[in-house]
């Protein structure tokens, strides 16, 4: 069975988590639930994909949920796409799950 935990990987100092993200959107919560299928936690942001603007909300929204500073949170695979990869620093994958489990 797929669970959230899919989505993360452990990276050295930090996770990575797999996202698929909707920019421009009216919704005001950031996750919005889990693709088992792409094993990514879906997220949607207000920014439009403009300029990088729906990337730093990203970042900035992940920071305030994982505790973290949002320059801790680092775009680093699917900058230009929706589906993206984001390395979390000073957090392991037991604390990103209990945080982002918050949300399922």
């Amino acid at each position: 069975m797929s669970s959230p935990g899919d989505a993360i990987a452990e990276s050295g100092t930090g996770v990575i988590l797999s996202l698929e993200v909707s920019p421009s959107s009216g919704r005001d919560e950031f996750i919005t639930g889990y693709d088992p299928w792409r094993r990514s936690i879906r997220c949607s942001v207000r920014s439009p994909p403009v300029q990088g603007k729906a990337n730093r909300e990203v970042m900035e929204s992940l920071g305030e949920i994982l505790g973290v500073p949002a320059g801790s949170v680092q775009v680093i695979a699917g900058a230009t796409q929706s589906r993206k990869r984001v390395k979390v620093e000073g957090i392991t994958k037991k604390e990103a799950l209990e945080r982002i489990g918050l949300f399922f």
